[in-house]
């Protein structure tokens, strides 16, 4: 693995310590170089340090004849990625990308928005073409958690960034020198007092005039304090001045930038930090290396390193007196400035070192690269379907047929269209891309061999016209690029409109192979005079799902009691008294049955309906919070009594684990699948008959251990059906 590193070279601050660890660091694993375009004292470091450096000086700050170097120093060295660091690296980096097509990632160190916050001028023109360039960036690494949030927040795509906190090396011994010899450079007597100190650039975004206000509140009960602050910049005449109206510029020292920051550490009893805005500061981790006493803003990821009252305080930021109540803890009790100084250490050196910083850099590339690779390769099949909507059905279809081609084929490659590409590719371990990015998805149909619809109704108008145009125009898209086509178990219809028949008898009639999941679709495609030999029925995919032994799976629940299911949907059709005869059902069944309903949703719309009925209700009831993982929520299904449902799958998860069933038909799909199960318990929702939905109950609960056992012969049937769609999957993608 080949990376270059762009940087600027004159930094002084954090980032040229995050820059220069991770070198170090990245030196011992792979091979990397960093490109400086000024010669600064970053760039003689790195040389005297062994790193791999090489100087493209830029003439001016816009002189994009580096360019031109660097795409020809790339070309050359056969770079696998570039990673990039701060604004200007950024603007450099945002030219190369017509001209090479490997990753570039860019940290970053600090909010963007608020750098250049002392010009009105530098902000308007370096902020906006740092913004700029940020968007023609592939990969993003922000320094702390709260800083991927607030990219997410600014639009940034969350699948494209990734969290590194900075780090030192905890296993260099700091070298520094002693605290007499570093305060007498500026004639400063601190016997018997304590010095308080902050390190940092003089900028408005480092709210070193709370600090200020801070020191003037704790001068008000203790003259013994001294306070230091390393840096320089152009709010250091403005903080003068406040100093000495203040009247405590005597007890202020200001130290301009300090070379050698262990011996400013090592000189102070505590270490501050007054921001309004961080990353993650390396003035907070050089300070825990030293084992010193710190309080900070609670700003940006700081809260990640300093726990309050356990390796530090946390004082609200912009808040004057409550950094100076903080920082009079540490001031009036030296063994808790100890304690907590060691508690910091041991803490940051546990979770904050250079070898987790190589290690997750490492990862980063590698994952960024296999994305790489992944996009120009060949894939075998592309599945589409309702992925991604948060519908645990679906996500239930999805996990079940990646499931069953594993099984057939181990190392089959799978790409998936979904409306969240990287949740799905993170959960499912595939290839993932937007289910609207019509540029991926002609980029992908000529680089793959089967196009797969994975279970689901997707050849059906009754939701809307819409969804079949788009179904029947990736089906029609993937013909055109000579993809196999294939519908996975899926339903067919109903087709309500007229005008959309020759629709959906065009794409039945392209497919390669059809495998549905009940008889029914059968007959629709028989009515809209489709012809097609290779159509042969099968079974929902999820029946062949694997169950997971989940022992804890009721454990929101009171073991001692019995629970039935309950899962409900909004439905345009419903009968208008629906929600008050569902609710009568529910009381009935629970005060003769002594049961209790566990209301179950698969989507989070079902809330609305779930709540509507459950408060119409007089007895004890359970509602799950949360739409739980596949697994989960089939196991706790299975632990239920009995299912009563709207939703198909949360029927089909109750006949996977043999609990009888009650279907509440809002759409065909729902009577076709338990006639598929050769049963009768079901009821229409539009023409609702709450007595016959009793009756059904009763039926089953007098015979119902006979119910339990034919539902799991005739599951185990289907099941085998199911086994044979994988088979056809790989058989087309070996044609």
């Amino acid at each position: 693995m080949k990376v270059l590193h762009i940087m600027i070279g004159g930094d002084k601050g954090g980032a040229k310590t995050h820059v220069s660890t991770l070198m170090s660091a990245l030196m011992e694993e792979i091979n990397v170089t960093i490109v400086f375009i000024t010669g600064g004292t970053f760039y003689q470091e790195a040389l005297e340090k062994g790193i791999p450096a090489v100087l493209m000086k830029q003439k001016f700050r816009n002189d994009l004849s580096v360019v031109k170097k660097l795409v020809k120093h790339i070309r050359e060295e056969k770079y696998d990625l570039i990673h990039t660091h701060g604004a200007r690296a950024n603007f450099i980096a945002m030219f190369l990308r017509p001209f090479i097509k490997i990753p570039i990632i860019t940290t970053i160190h600090s909010d963007y928005e608020l750098d250049f916050t002392g010009s009105i001028y530098k902000k308007l023109v370096y902020t906006g073409l740092n913004k700029l360039a940020l968007k023609k960036m592939d990969y993003y690494i922000g320094v702390s958690n709260s800083f991927k949030e607030m990219l997410v927040s600014r639009g940034f795509s969350v699948d494209k960034i990734y969290t590194v906190y900075n780090a030192v090396d905890f296993d260099k011994t700091p070298t520094f020198v002693s605290r007499e010899e570093f305060l007498k450079r500026y004639n400063i007597n601190a016997e018997n007092k304590t010095i308080v100190g902050i390190i940092g650039r003089f900028d408005l975004v480092k709210g070193h005039e709370v600090f200020v206000n801070a020191a003037a509140e704790i001068l008000k009960k203790r003259d013994d304090v001294i306070f230091l602050l390393a840096g320089e910049g152009p709010e250091q005449k403005n903080l003068e001045e406040q100093a000495t109206r203040l009247g405590i510029r005597q007890n202020l020292v200001f130290t301009g930038f300090v070379q050698d920051i262990f011996s400013f550490i090592n000189a102070i009893d505590i270490n501050a930090l007054s921001s309004y805005s961080e990353s993650f500061t390396y003035a907070l981790l050089e300070g825990a290396m030293m084992k010193k006493a710190t309080v900070t803003t609670d700003v940006g990821g700081l809260s990640d390193l300093i726990k309050s009252g356990e390796t530090g305080f946390l004082a609200a930021p912009s808040d004057h007196v409550d950094l100076a109540e903080k920082i009079l803890k540490f001031i009036e009790g030296k063994e808790l400035r100890g304690s907590l100084g060691e508690n910091l250490y041991n803490f940051a050196k546990e979770n904050f070192s250079k070898e987790s910083m190589k290690k997750t850099h490492v990862d980063i590339y590698k994952s960024v690269i296999d994305k790489q690779k992944a996009e120009n390769k060949r894939f075998d099949v592309i599945l589409s379907g309702y992925y991604g909507f948060g519908n645990s059905g679906d996500d239930a279809i999805l996990k079940s047929i990646i499931q069953s081609l594993r099984a057939e084929k181990e190392d089959i490659k799978i790409l998936v269209f979904s409306r969240k590409p990287a949740k799905i590719a993170e959960e499912h371990g595939v290839f993932a891309v937007n289910r609207h990015n019509f540029f991926k998805i002609i980029k992908y149909m000529k680089r793959s061999r089967l196009f797969l619809y994975g279970g689901g109704s997707l050849i059906q108008d009754i939701t809307s016209t819409k969804s079949l145009l788009y179904y029947t125009f990736l089906l029609d898209l993937a013909k055109r690029f000579g993809l196999k086509l294939m519908i996975y178990a899926g339903g067919i219809g109903p087709i309500t409109k007229e005008k959309n028949f020759k629709r959906a008898r065009r794409a039945i009639e392209i497919c390669d192979y059809i495998s549905l999941r009940e008889p029914e679709s059968m007959n629709v495609i028989e009515e809209l005079k489709a012809k097609n030999d290779n159509v042969h029925i099968s079974i929902d995919p999820v029946l062949n799902l694997k169950m997971e032994q989940n022992d804890n799976a009721l454990e929101m629940l009171d073991h001692s009691k019995k629970y039935f299911t309950i899962s409900l949907r909004k439905w345009k059709l419903n009968a208008p008294d629906f929600c008050e005869k569902m609710a009568k059902i529910i009381d009935y069944i629970s005060e003769k049955h002594d049961i209790i309903p566990l209301y179950v949703a698969m989507q989070q719309s079902d809330y609305e309906i779930i709540r509507e009925v459950a408060e119409k209700t007089a007895c004890e009831y359970v509602i799950l919070k949360e739409i739980y993982e596949v697994g989960k929520l089939m196991s706790i299904i299975s632990k239920t009594q009995l299912v009563i449902s709207m939703r198909l799958h949360t029927l089909i998860y109750a006949v996977s684990g043999d609990v009888p069933i009650v279907g509440l038909v809002y759409d065909p799909k729902v009577k076709n699948f338990i006639e598929y199960l050769n049963e009768k318990y079901y009821v229409n929702t539009t023409d609702f008959n709450e007595n016959k939905v009793l009756e059904i109950v009763d039926e089953i609960y007098k015979h119902y251990d006979d119910v339990v056992c034919r539902i799991g012969k005739r599951s185990e049937e289907l099941k085998a059906l199911s086994r044979n769609d994988a088979k056809e999957v790989i058989r087309l993608v070996d044609m």
